[in-house]
């Protein structure tokens, strides 16, 4: 209950209001839930193959390596990191479409299903996607 109250505290001390942080805690979804298309990853596949993976090998971007990164952040670092650092001999060359694509590569290769819509590369739109590797326990089934 203490860290409840410090937690709101906080947040009135930053001048956030209680409530629109609750919300903006539950507009974002995890990536588990289907963000990209099955296409978009095939495309994404392609241009990984073509400008990734003379650099890297796939197991640098899967299981163990990519959940020790990036579990739990939000899928705009992920695009932003790899949209304004590769390729390493270019970065920045590809379009914002193209470095989507890749992302939804990436999460494919993490075992996150495809989803109805494909990954938009606008900022806004990633910042409320959350990479969750893994289904989080509600504690309150444990009790």
């Amino acid at each position: 209950m203490r860290l409840g109250l410090r937690v709101v505290a906080a947040l009135g001390m930053l001048g956030i209001p209680v409530a629109a942080a609750a919300q903006q805690a539950d507009s974002v979804r995890p990536t588990r839930l289907g963000v990209y298309t099955a296409a978009q990853a095939a495309r994404g596949r392609s241009i990984y193959l073509m400008s990734c993976a003379s650099c890297h090998t796939q197991a640098s971007h899967a299981g163990p390596v990519f959940a020790a990164r990036w579990d739990g952040r939000l899928l705009w670092d992920l695009y932003r990191y790899v949209s304004e650092l590769m390729p390493k001999s270019d970065p920045g060359s590809l379009a914002p479409a193209e470095y989507a694509g890749v992302v939804a590569y990436l999460l494919k290769m993490n075992g996150m299903p495809a989803g109805a819509e494909e990954l938009s590369s606008d900022s806004t739109a990633l910042k409320k996607v959350r990479i969750e590797l893994t289904a989080k326990r509600d504690s309150t089934l444990e009790r």
